[in-house]
């Protein structure tokens, strides 16, 4: 069995030097990904395994205005 070791940064694909626009509403709840926070509203970023699957789950929950997913690293 191979052992499997994480690329160093020079072997990885080039990344971006600005986020991808994407200006439509949240699919599911039509909110707006990127509307500002009102006095009421606090953030949270939480690192999960399947990202999909436990977004889903945070839809259900009462107070949850938005939600979006990402792939966070310094490089991949």
């Amino acid at each position: 069995m191979r052992r499997q070791e994480m690329i160093s940064a020079d072997q990885a694909l080039p990344g971006r030097d600005s986020a991808i626009a994407n200006m439509e509403p949240h699919f599911i709840n039509q909110s707006d990904l990127y509307a500002p926070l009102n006095a009421q509203q606090e953030s949270i970023v939480l690192g999960l395994g399947c990202f999909w699957g436990a977004e889903r789950l945070f839809w259900q929950l009462p107070g949850v205005v938005s939600t979006s997913v990402a792939t966070l690293a310094l490089y991949a």
